[in-house]
């Protein structure tokens, strides 16, 4: 029998493990193996190099240390240098590393995020152990600022991050869906649940929407894979200001990961999940279908004033009693056309290492998202590839090179997920999906049959190709002579290629004749067509800067000068044909008949210089100025730069010496910001030159001629609006990170806000009247945010809540003065709120015919048409009438005001489990058509209503009522009933469980010699439960309005590991 050593038992396992992953991801799986493998031997055989790399160590001057913590466990990636010299590793999965030493007197600095650094003599020895101590308190940590970064403790402006692998926690399709609840003022709200669609909006501190930076450069960052993130900052105050005019509403800076010094480390990563509708209302079934429908023609027999008139029922009795028997089909839509679950795949491999010369870090991922129909024809797939390699090459200059790459396919049916939605409800459930329960003849309704919606093979189908490429190189140059002072380079280029591709297919609805057996054509949709477009955008970023940083005793300085400039482009055309035959989908197959096309050109430019200015003294007192020198293509040429400047201060109060006796302070930190910002959002560009349209015919002679008129009157002072932002905050930690809080207070005023000026022009004048700098606003809110960390023997855990609160008024609204006083008061939105709802405030309901007998008349038959039961509102100007004078503020608008949120964490030996609760308050939903007004526009209803007033005989108009939640039915709703007000106007404030995340990871000892250095497996659940004060509705609340027409937000269910080698 062949023996082998241990150290050969681990290299075949980790070669047998390779190659199962290989297998499953195919040939990019080996071009990622290669390609990092060119850049391991690449950096090995630098003859500068070879003796630092583990594989070529001169054991006379090699010192070996092993760090761990308190406990005596391994760290492993810590970061280990000799003081005053480049030279360095970084611990293995063991927490050991070797480093070739010039001195046998060398000290070296031992430092990791959260725990404290240390300087260790070597004194001779050949090894050391190193034990480090944890810090709770995050002061070390090192946050990303603009421009650069900042260590936690001398940070001054209001910043959020979150680390990446947070963000695991949620393994979601689309990032943005794991980041509501974990950071004050960011707000994340996700209204679909539609694979490809689905990602949230990003909004701070309901300023708007904000920038996003990924690796220093405007992207968006929705489909990246979460694997690739190292982390992610938010700046929320002035100093969002360097960024310019498109971070007018704060900036998400996202930081993806790179290579770190270190033999190849090789991370596997893949789950499946489970999807749920999480809320959705029930429909009515056949029975009660056909019940409520008699009972509203009863009603409106009854409204319509005349009982002599005959009563016409929809379904006679022996029609009831067939649906009873079951010789009516009885269909529930909603089941025929949803799923109950739907499949999520997702894989991703990565590998990462490198020495003190070059490093790299590759991934590679992939994820496949079902989506809900049972037709299984909405599906989005999407590869994510980054690379990133970090070279020095000479003693000063080094260089930077991040290549990614992406590409999704997303397909659809041929109609929208709104539509499918709509016709669920729409259908009466006493039509059959299939005409005679054949599958080959869709059957004919009151509506659009929504099983066949969602089959490609019948509607036709949407194809939506992306194809995404992004490169960042950079060059960092060390001057000589200033030591400190460095040069910097970059150049960004992304380009974007979307194909687009709907294809409607003309389909049919069936009736069966069973005396003949034929299926008859009963209706047929519109000719089938396609409609291609390609859409081509290129970005070019450059970027040069200086940057400086010194010590000088107690003195501490850094400064940056930067030179910023981006174009891009954007080119889109599309072209339309119809298909008299159905045949191949292709736009050359198609008639030229009734053919179409279109197609542009959009270019954009910004430019900007960047100054920054830091300094503190001792870490105990500190400033930040900025500006930022912007430029717009948007503006008139002499209006197209302005300055922008911004300010911080801090003061570490926990420093000063009248503090030092205070042990239970670790951290008392007080700071303010201020600063100013242009936006350009919403300006039209070339508002200053005068444009012309053709139209108007004109005879001169005999001859008509064309003529032109002007479109827009040209404003030669067309610029941004300005935008200042105050901020004050305090940081405080106590008992050596047992308890903290950050505290922050916020205020926006925005002035030149765009409008057009409301002016009485006659009709000759000829052209419309341009955008003017006219409206301003202003926003205020508070932050807070505690935590809560704490180790009882073998139990680390945290809790940490945070809530934020804004709200916003319009400091000055462009208007046309009213001659009616209450016009003119309702019309002044000037000093008024914002998000609020206008309508009648509601009493109640009537209790009886006498008390509508002696109400104010509100409606056109003085009150002849309302029935007990029907919304009672109030006479606020006492004229004995209900009209549009009547109407009031009646509440908060559908925006929340409040957000919250709950991030619990436990760490029992190799057992994890992590909690966030989400929420968010002080909003109302309001909600209209089908789920205010019963069978509204000839649709089926929702079973809530079935709480309403009705008759205790329902034919019999002289029965006593007896009462419900709701006003007796009508089809599509009463006039009275449907008028806006406080009775449909519901508190929307929601809790919910966003994540639950329970994992084991596997301990060495079980890991054993497998080769394998790390494995957990995991279980989660987003959108677990959601408690809502909405009644009756159940509805998701992040989408508090409408009709109900979209995607259904997603319960996820998960399984996964996480394994490295």
């Amino acid at each position: 029998m062949i023996q082998m050593s241990k150290e050969k038992t681990r290299k075949h396992v980790k070669l047998f493990v390779l190659n199962q992953i290989i297998k499953t991801l195919g040939l990019a799986g080996v071009l990622i193996m290669s390609l990092c493998l060119q850049y391991s031997i690449a950096s090995t055989f630098k003859k500068e190099n070879i003796k630092s790399h583990p594989l070529f160590i001169t054991i006379d001057n090699v010192i070996s240390i092993r760090v761990v913590d308190a406990k005596g466990i391994a760290i492993p990636g810590v970061v280990v240098k000799v003081k005053g010299t480049t030279t360095g590793n970084v611990t293995d999965a063991d927490g050991i590393c070797n480093i070739d030493i010039k001195t046998s007197n060398a000290i070296l600095i031992v430092s990791m995020i959260g725990y404290l650094t240390q300087e260790v003599a070597v004194e001779g020895k050949t090894k050391l152990v190193v034990v480090l101590q944890e810090t709770t308190t995050g002061l070390n940590d090192v946050v990303v600022v603009g421009y650069g970064k900042q260590s936690t403790a001398k940070v001054t402006g209001a910043i959020s991050s979150v680390k990446g692998s947070e963000l695991l926690k949620a393994p979601v399709a689309n990032i943005t869906n794991s980041l509501a609840g974990r950071l004050p003022g960011l707000i994340a709200v996700q209204r679909s649940g539609e694979p490809g669609q689905d990602a949230s909006s990003i909004n701070i501190r309901g300023f708007g929407d904000a920038l996003i930076i990924v690796d220093g450069v405007p992207a968006s960052f929705s489909e990246l894979d979460a694997n690739e993130i190292e982390s992610i900052s938010v700046l929320k105050d002035a100093s969002a200001a360097v960024y310019g005019v498109r971070a007018a509403n704060g900036v998400v800076m996202v930081t993806t990961k790179k290579g770190t010094i270190g033999k190849p480390t090789i991370s596997y990563n893949a789950y499946y999940a489970m999807q749920q509708v999480t809320n959705y209302p029930k429909l009515l079934d056949a029975l009660q279908f056909a019940e409520l429908r008699n009972e509203a023609a009863v009603n409106a027999w009854v409204r319509a004033g005349n009982l002599n008139a005959p009563l016409n029922l929809e379904y006679s009795a022996q029609e009831i009693e067939n649906i009873r028997n079951g010789t009516t089909p009885n269909t529930d839509w909603y089941s025929s056309t949803i799923r109950d679950i739907s499949p999520q795949f997702y894989q991703n491999l990565g590998v990462s290492g490198g020495t003190e010369d070059v490093k790299y870090y590759v991934n590679l991922g992939y994820v496949n998202q079902g989506g809900l129909w049972h037709s299984g024809d909405t599906k989005y797939q999407r590869y994510n590839l980054r690379s990133s390699i970090n070279a020095k090459i000479t003693k000063r200059l080094t260089a930077d090179l991040n290549l990614s790459g992406r590409y999704e396919d997303r397909q659809y049916p041929g109609e929208s997920a709104a539509s499918i939605i709509s016709a669920v409800k729409r259908i009466y459930p006493i039509y059959p999906v299939y005409a005679n329960n054949n599958p080959a003849y869709y059957s004919t309704s009151n509506a659009n049959n929504a099983v066949q919606l969602t089959d490609k093979n019948e509607s036709g189908n949407s194809t939506y190709l992306t194809k995404y490429f992004s490169g960042i190189f950079s060059l960092n140059y060390a001057l000589p002579y200033i030591e400190g002072l460095n040069l910097k380079g970059l150049v960004s280029y992304q380009n974007e290629a979307d194909n687009t591709k709907y294809y409607s297919k003309q389909r049919s609805l069936y009736t069966y004749d069973a005396t003949t057996g034929i299926y008859n054509a009963v209706y047929k949709s519109s000719i089938s067509s396609v409609n291609q477009g390609n859409n081509q955008q290129n970005t070019l970023l450059t970027q040069l800067s200086l940057n400086y940083a010194a010590s000088f005793n107690k003195h501490n300085v850094s400064g940056l000068l930067l030179f910023e400039r981006q174009n891009s482009d954007l080119t889109a055309l599309s072209a339309y044909r119809q298909f008299t035959l159905q045949g191949i989908q292709q736009l050359d197959f198609g008639d030229v008949a009734n053919q179409s096309n279109s197609g542009n050109l959009t270019e954009q430019a910004n430019m900007g210089y960047v100054g920054k200015f830091n300094y503190d003294y001792a870490g105990k007192y500190l400033l930040e100025f900025g500006f930022r020198y912007d430029g717009t293509y948007r503006a008139s040429p002499d209006k197209r730069f302005g300055f922008f400047p911004n300010v911080s201060v801090g003061w570490r109060i926990s420093e000063e010496n009248f503090m030092k006796n205070i042990t239970v302070i670790d951290n008392l930190k007080l700071r303010a910001s201020y600063g100013k910002v242009g936006d350009d959002q919403g300006l039209a560009a070339f508002q200053y030159l005068q444009g012309y349209n053709l139209g108007g015919n004109y005879l001169f002679g005999a001859d008509p001629t064309l003529g032109i008129v002007p479109s827009v009157l040209s404003n030669p002072n067309a610029t941004w609006f300005t935008s200042k932002t105050s901020n004050i905050g305090l940081d405080i930690s106590l008992w050596k990170g047992l308890l903290g809080a950050t505290i922050e207070g916020f205020y926006r005023e925005r002035a030149g806000l765009f409008a057009t000026r409301v002016l009485s022009l006659p009709n000759t004048f000829g052209a419309n009247l341009p955008q003017e700098n006219l409206n301003g606003d202003n926003t205020r809110g508070f932050e807070l945010t505690l935590t809560h960390k704490n180790k009882i023997g073998n139990l680390d855990y945290s809790i940490s809540p945070n809530v934020s609160f804004t709200k916003s008024r319009n400091a000055y609204i462009e208007r046309a003065e009213s001659t009616n006083s209450y016009l003119n008061w309702r019309n002044n939105t000037t000093g008024r709120n914002k998000n609020i709802f206008w309508g009648y405030v509601a009493t109640g309901q009537f209790q009886s015919q006498s008390e509508i007998n002696t109400a104010p008349i509100q409606d056109s038959r003085g009150n002849q048409t309302l029935l007990p039961g029907d919304i009672r509102y109030a006479d606020l100007n006492g004229d004995g009438i209900i009209n549009s004078s009547d109407q009031t503020i009646i509440g908060r608008g559908t925006t929340p005001e409040m957000f919250f949120g709950l991030n619990l964490a436990a760490q029992y030996r190799g057992f994890d489990l992590s909690v966030l609760l989400q929420g968010a308050s002080n909003f109302n939903a309001y909600y209209d058509g089908e789920l205010q007004n019963p069978f509204f526009n000839n649709a089926n209803s929702y079973t809530f209503f079935a709480d309403r007033w009705h008759r205790t005989v329902i034919n019999d108009p002289n029965s006593a009522w007896i009462p419900g939640k709701f006003p007796s039915t009508v089809l599509s709703g009463s006039d009275n009933n449907k008028l806006t007000s406080s009775f449909w106007l519901q508190n929307a404030t929601y809790l919910r469980v966003k994540n639950v995340d329970f994992g084991y990871t596997f301990s060495k000892n079980l890991l054993g010699k497998s080769g394998v250095q790390r494995l957990r497996v995991y279980f989660s659940g987003q959108n677990i439960f959601t408690f809502s004060k909405l009644k009756n509705i159940n509805l998701d609340p992040e989408a508090p309005g409408g009709r109900g027409d979209y995607y259904p937000q997603m319960k996820i269910w998960t399984f996964g590991l996480n394994v490295g080698l």
